[in-house]
């Protein structure tokens, strides 16, 4: 991971423009407190089949706000997770009984998947949570955690790349009948390609993260910016241009195991409502990513 010292920016953040095909980000923060459903759909991502395994299904999802518990934890966005079950009326969470629940991309393919878990450690006992991916209904790939008792509520993040995949299973164990009380946030799936995913938190006068994904593992990844899009030449990649006018290079990181690569800087309060364009390029091999098109807030 790369920190790059200097402001690396005057202005980005709130997602103006992505191209959903390559990465789709489900945060929930746009429904009313209290949205109860059997099913979700949002960020082209569809969420069913939840099962809380005491009560015939189907169960209720709802959109849950939980900014005065979670602000500041890594992969929350403010104000809402997806819960279960039920909800607390505020601005802290309830961590509904959860037993499985299913995701899918509905454009029918990515290849890799992340999911950002809040857990109320204390009820857990050395219970498990998987997440399975699956194409054609074949398991191709898995991440699994042990949730630790103690403590108050913890953070966890589970992944899975490397294979193309139509359907996800989150589920808890190790038996069947084991339940989970959690929340989740920031539900992000795409495609193997290069792909820049909106700084975090975005907001001025506050650390913000950029991440890129789908890099080729070990390549090195550049963070470029500017104020106006454009077509610019990528150097040593003949007919790649950067779709911004006058690129600046912001700061690079090297792609780790899983693709991504990050840079990390501080924001200043200048940056708050002012556009700039985001983009993240590599030069072996020659890609580059989707347009970011932000204002901070």
């Amino acid at each position: 991971m790369r920190t790059n010292a200097a402001c690396w920016i005057v202005g980005l953040v709130a997602l103006g423009t992505v191209n959903a095909a390559m990465s789709q980000t489900a945060t929930f923060d746009a429904y009313p407190e209290g949205t109860s459903v059997p099913e979700f759909v949002e960020a082209g991502i569809r969420f069913f089949e939840y099962d809380n395994r005491s009560e015939p299904p189907p169960s209720m999802m709802v959109a849950d706000r939980a900014d005065g518990m979670l602000s500041g934890q890594p992969g929350f966005t403010a104000p809402n997770v997806l819960a279960f079950g039920g909800y607390a009326p505020g601005n802290t969470a309830a961590f509904g009984q959860f037993g499985s629940m299913h995701m899918e991309p509905t454009s029918g393919r990515a290849s890799v998947a992340i999911v950002n878990v809040y857990d109320f450690g204390n009820l857990h006992n050395g219970r498990t949570l998987t997440l399975e991916a699956a194409f054609n209904g074949q398991v191709v790939a898995s991440d699994t955690i042990t949730l630790s008792t103690g403590g108050f509520v913890r953070h966890n993040e589970l992944s899975v790349s490397g294979a193309q995949l139509d359907e996800l299973i989150l589920y808890a164990g190790p038996s069947g009948d084991d339940k989970v009380y959690i929340a989740l946030d920031t539900i992000t799936v795409r495609s193997g390609e290069l792909a820049l995913d909106p700084p975090s938190p975005g907001m001025a006068g506050v650390i913000n993260t950029l991440s890129a994904h789908g890099a080729a593992p070990g390549s090195r990844v550049f963070f470029v910016y500017g104020w106006r899009p454009g077509s610019t030449a990528l150097p040593g990649c003949p007919g790649i241009f950067i779709d911004i006018a006058g690129p600046t290079l912001a700061g690079s990181d090297v792609a780790n195991a899983n693709g991504q690569a990050e840079l990390i800087s501080f924001v200043p309060d200048a940056a708050r409502n002012r556009r700039i364009y985001l983009q993240a390029v590599e030069r072996e091999p020659c890609e580059k990513s989707n347009l970011l098109d932000f204002v901070f807030r």
